[in-house]
């Protein structure tokens, strides 16, 4: 009976089929069989001194193509990195631009099969973990996360996003006490980061703590301005819902709009299904009409 295939994304199968596989030693064997050669026709030679001239002429053609075949292998292994990369900067384009069915299906198919080099396997990773939390696969989302940092190294400023990534897909999974943890090892990490503020805001409002989530905001608010840009969205629709939970109505509507003029209510609504709650109830901010 023919197995099944994969479901899409199927975060088990493409952690194991996308690493890469060792290389075949082609250019050591071709060495070794050169070697082998040369010295069997020198024996031969030695016996026979009239085959000196033909051993000379078929040693230097040997060597010769041996050259123009590690030429050619090195040209094409490069030339299938770069394709490979090429590939990685497209998805990266592509979840840039939020085109997240495109980017999916690109990392499904590339990450189905060995990749090329550890490098380029990891920052799929990186951007398959992204798209599976875009679909809401959270509990998905923290495996991969989990292994990426588990089994790679990262420079400090990734490795700290991966893990504010993580610890916001605790929160969505209600892992609260392994968020928690989460949340724990950030501060001592990087106390001064905005991601882990927002995280912070949007546990509270999660779990029905919305004073403390409005402190939060207002002593972090600098850094949140600072560091998230146009993200600080999250954070203001974040604190329209704490608001509106402590029945702070023109708070709230004040907060939702400035979250709503820098990001759409639908993005936004999916984010945080908690903010879903004050859609209907306070106004959107009123796009700008375009200059003629």
């Amino acid at each position: 009976m023919t197995p099944a295939p994969p479901s899409f994304l199927d975060v088990p199968t493409l952690l194991e089929r996308s690493v890469p596989k060792p290389r075949p030693a082609w250019v050591w064997y071709g060495m070794i069989a050169f070697a082998v050669v040369v010295l069997t026709a020198t024996g031969a030679a030695g016996q026979n001194p009239q085959l000196k001239l033909v051993v000379r002429f078929f040693g230097g053609l040997a060597m010769l193509g041996l050259v123009v075949a590690m030429a050619w292998f090195t040209s094409h292994v490069v030339k299938q990195q770069r394709k490979e990369q090429q590939r990685v900067e497209a998805i990266e384009e592509l979840v840039q631009l939020r085109r997240w069915d495109q980017a999916a299906a690109m990392l499904d198919s590339m990450l189905a099969k060995p990749a090329l080099t550890m490098g380029a396997r990891l920052q799929a990773l990186v951007y398959l973990a992204s798209v599976l939390a875009r679909y809401h696969r959270f509990g998905d989302a923290i495996a991969v996360q989990n292994y990426l940092l588990e089994h790679a190294e990262f420079d400090a400023g990734t490795a700290h996003g991966l893990k504010l990534m993580r610890t916001m897909a605790m929160l969505h999974e209600d892992q609260l006490v392994d968020a928690d943890r989460a949340l724990g090892d950030l501060r001592r990490e990087l106390p001064e980061s905005a991601g882990l503020a927002l995280i912070e805001i949007y546990r509270d409002v999660k779990t029905g703590h919305p004073a403390e989530a409005i402190e939060i905001f207002h002593a972090r608010a600098p850094a949140l301005r600072a560091q998230l840009g146009h993200r600080i969205a999250d954070a203001y629709a974040l604190v329209a819902r704490a608001h509106d939970l402590l029945d702070q109505n023109t708070e709230a509507a004040a907060a939702f709009e400035k979250a709503t003029l820098l990001s759409p209510v639908e993005e936004l609504c999916r984010r945080y299904p908690e903010v879903a709650a004050i859609r209907e109830k306070y106004p959107a901010a009123v796009a700008p009409s375009e200059a003629a």
